[in-house]
Formats: structure tokens, C-alpha cells, sequence
């Protein structure tokens, strides 16, 4: 071929090469707010450490044996490494591949089948050694090997996105267990000092029996009562030792203990929700759905591309000699070009219907994108009423305690100076008791929106603070 035909079909080699058949990705339209109805809770962002904010030294210890040892988690970063070695492998299909080559053959002539020239059987023996290079290229001409690069690559981002809301989960279920822990233990304390009013009621009405001024009603009632407050203590230790097997599940350590505290786990203020649209690069979830979106939009184009002309370009150099020390002389050498076509002729619709099954599973993908979008939205939006009503609830809980503590201040200052009756004080007691209770229930529940309010909103932006690893 001339310079010049050369010259002239290098812009339409180009041309060629740049195509890529198939639809270009585009973020499809998802229905959005300017903002969220429920009034604004807090204010701030999301530090890439949240969970140090409780000022909990044992808490930070737990998340990071979690995080270093969680087996979800480690499932999930190994997916994160076989899907980076995937779009390794796919990436290297757009190069060429080299291939060694060496041999070493013997054969013999039949004289039956070939008559040597001059009527002799000499050189019937032959040996022939060979060595050199092969390359095999596929020329991308319609794009196959980049939709496949494009959807490998979403898929390698979509795990990312997968293994960071696995550890933004992990990290939250921590901490919730950690907070029911507490609590269990505030709520034991409690527990036992009302199950202590009540037997000293109990005891105090059979008396009254024994002495004939208590009626059977008065002692059945007073038994029914100790047996709630034994089953409420009873449901008290049992959360606590349902929340320590769960961080000792999540961190893999089965036989974990924790010493107890009881006392509540201090609350930080709540982070501010931000626009709705930050949720979109802010979601893990949503992020990883987008990019399967991605790799179901590339798979089209790689299914389309498999049904045009696909061009093959083979080349070899090397040497070939009947004797070892030829290998190396000039005369032995040899090489090969060529160009191989191959086209899909006929394959009774098979083409077609692998190009319907990608754009319908490409439909699929944007619908549960879609899906993914209104789900975070929903979960902040409930979060956010979460934090609302439970602070609310929270403050008359405290309200409540400060009242029963002072109840209890004055019927103690009566008994001492013989004014109150022998059941006002243990009842005193008991409401005290029973208040605490709720402020404990009240404050986990509060804690537990707050938690919620950051898993919704997908933890630190990537932007303001790094993520956690």
C-alpha cells in the first residue's frame, strides 16, 4: 500500500476506533425536594468518625476490632478486590497480547508416499526447531472491549460503594448494641430497686393480713405486681446480655465480656440533614446502585458491538532451523501478518435476544436506582421525625424523673418525722425507680434515631471528611 493510501485511511481507522456502538450513561431523572418537610434537628457535619463523639473510649475500641475483624465486612472487601482484578483483566484486553513460542519437532518421511530425488531414502529423518513471537489484537472498532472496560470499571465502584455501606452499617449496629448495653444496665439497676418496693409492699400487706386490716385482694395484687417487676428485671438482664453476644458477634469475638457501668451513653448533637440532593453522592447505597446502572447501561453496548464485523490482527516473528546453532543466522528467520474477519452470519436471532435481555436488565437497574433514591429520602425523613419526637419525649422523661425525685424527697422527709404511711415510701421509691426506667428507654430510643439519622444520610460527606477504612 502507498504513503498516500495510507495517509488517507488513518482519520477513517480513527474514526472507526473512537466509535462505540450503544447507549452513552445518563443519570436518569429521579424525583427530588428542595428540602425536607420535617423542621431542621441539628446542625454540622458528619465527622469521618462520628461514633468518637460519644466520648466513649470502649466504644471507639469496639468499632475498630469491628472493623478489623467483621466478617460481612471482610467479605465485602474481598469483593471489592476480586472486582478490581476483573477490571484489570478486562482493561488488558485492549492491549496486545504477546505470546513466547518455542518447539522442537522430529518426523520421518514415508518412502511409500514420497520418492526422494535422485531414488533415495537419505534425509527421510527431519528435525526442525523453532522459536520466536505472536501477538493476537482485536481492534476495537465498534467499541466491544471499552463497554466491557466501562462496565467492569462501574462494576469495581459499585462495590467500593457496597463495601462502604456495609461498614457504615457495621459501624452503626455497634454502636446501637453498645447503647443497649448501657442502658440494659441502667435499666437493671432500676429494675431490681423497683422489684425491692414492691417486695417490701408485699411484705408489709401480709402483715397487714396477719394483723387482719388487709383484705386477700390487697395481697393477690401486690404478688401480681413483685411478679411483673421480677419479669421486668429478668427482661432487663436479658437485653443486656442480648446486646453484649451482639458486639461480640460483630467485633468476632465470641466469648466477649464487658464490664458493667450503668450509666447511659452521652449523646452528641444531632448533624444537620442538608439539601436532599446531597443524598445522591452522599449514599453508598445509592451510589452503588448508580454505578450497576452504569455497568447495565455498558452491557448493552457490549452485546450490540458482539454482533458487528470483528477484525483480528495476528502477527508472529521468529526463527526456524533444522539445527540449533541456526536459530540465530539471518537466513532462518521468519514473521507473519494478517488481518482475520469474522461476522455473525447467521445465528437465528441469538444476536438480537442478547441486546433485548441487556437493555431489559438495563431497565431493571434504572427502576431500582429509582428505588434506591425515594428509599433514602424516606429514611432520612423518618429519621429526622425520629430525632424530633424522641427528644421531645426525652425532655418530659426528664421532667418526669425530676418530679418523682422530688415526690420521693417528700415523703422521705415525712417518714422521718412519722408523717407518711408504711407503703407511701417503698411507692415513692418505686415511681422513682420506674421513671428512670423510662428515661433510660426514652434516651436509647433517642440514640437510636440519632444513629439512624446518620446511616441515612450515608455517614461523612465524601467531600467535608475521608471515609473510614
Amino acid at each position: 500500500m502507498s504513503l498516500r493510501a495510507c495517509l488517507l485511511g488513518l482519520p477513517l481507522a480513527c474514526l472507526l476506533a473512537a466509535c462505540a456502538v450503544g447507549p452513552d450513561y445518563e443519570r436518569p431523572a429521579t424525583p427530588s425536594a428542595a428540602a425536607y418537610p420535617e423542621a431542621e434537628v441539628g446542625a454540622g457535619e458528619i465527622a469521618a468518625a462520628w461514633w468518637r463523639g460519644f466520648a466513649e473510649p470502649e466504644l471507639d475500641r469496639l468499632v475498630d476490632q469491628a472493623l478489623a475483624a467483621n466478617a460481612d465486612l471482610r467479605v465485602a472487601v474481598a469483593r471489592v478486590e476480586e472486582a478490581a482484578a476483573q477490571f484489570a483483566d478486562t482493561a488488558g484486553a485492549g492491549l496486545p497480547a504477546v505470546d513466547a513460542t518455542a518447539g522442537d519437532s522430529r518426523y520421518k518421511v514415508s518412502t511409500g508416499a514420497y520418492v526422494p530425488v535422485g531414488g533415495t531414502a537419505a534425509g527421510r529423518s527431519r528435525r526442525t526447531l523453532r522459536g520466536g513471537l505472536s501477538t493476537s489484537f482485536e481492534l476495537d472498532f465498534w467499541g466491544k472491549v471499552r463497554r466491557a472496560e466501562e462496565g467492569a470499571r462501574a462494576q469495581l465502584l459499585a462495590s467500593e460503594h457496597a463495601a462502604a455501606q456495609v461498614r457504615l452499617t457495621l459501624v452503626a449496629a455497634v454502636v446501637r448494641a453498645y447503647a443497649s448495653l448501657r442502658t440494659g444496665e441502667v435499666q437493671v439497676d432500676a429494675a431490681a430497686v423497683v422489684l425491692a418496693a414492691r417486695e417490701e409492699e408485699l411484705a408489709l400487706i401480709l402483715r397487714r393480713q396477719a394483723a387482719g386490716s388487709a383484705q386477700a385482694a390487697e395481697v393477690a395484687a401486690a404478688e401480681v405486681n413483685r411478679a411483673a417487676a421480677v419479669a421486668a428485671l429478668s427482661d432487663a438482664r436479658r437485653a443486656r446480655a442480648q446486646a453484649e453476644h451482639a458486639l461480640g458477634f460483630l467485633t468476632g469475638q465470641p466469648a466477649l465480656t464487658l464490664p458493667a457501668a450503668a450509666r447511659p451513653v452521652a449523646l452528641p448533637p444531632p448533624p444537620a440533614a442538608g439539601l436532599p440532593s446531597d443524598l445522591l453522592a452522599r449514599r453508598p447505597d445509592v451510589q452503588a446502585a448508580e454505578q450497576a446502572l452504569v455497568a447495565a447501561n455498558a452491557r448493552i453496548g457490549f452485546v450490540k458491538a458482539a454482533r458487528f464485523p470483528t477484525f483480528t490482527l495476528t502477527g508472529a516473528i521468529g526463527t526456524e532451523s533444522k539445527v540449533f546453532s541456526g536459530l540465530f543466522e539471518a537466513d532462518t528467520a521468519t514473521s507473519a501478518l494478517g488481518v482475520d474477519l469474522r461476522f455473525p452470519l447467521l445465528d437465528y436471532g441469538r444476536g438480537a435476544a442478547r441486546v433485548d435481555a441487556a437493555v431489559a436488565a438495563q431497565h431493571q437497574a434504572v427502576a431500582l436506582y429509582e428505588k434506591a433514591v425515594l428509599n433514602a429520602f424516606r429514611e432520612v425523613r423518618d429519621a429526622l421525625a425520629d430525632v424530633r419526637e424522641t427528644a421531645a419525649a426525652a425532655a418530659a422523661a426528664e421532667r418526669r424523673t425530676q418530679a418523682a425525685t422530688e415526690a420521693f424527697r417528700v415523703v422521705e422527709a415525712r417518714a422521718r418525722v412519722g408523717q407518711a404511711g408504711p407503703l407511701e415510701l417503698p411507692a415513692a421509691r418505686r415511681a422513682l425507680a420506674e421513671s428512670r426506667l423510662a428515661v433510660a428507654r426514652v434516651r436509647l430510643d433517642r440514640l437510636g434515631a440519632q444513629v439512624d439519622l446518620v446511616k441515612a444520610l450515608g455517614g461523612a460527606r465524601p467531600d467535608v471528611a475521608p471515609a473510614v477504612r
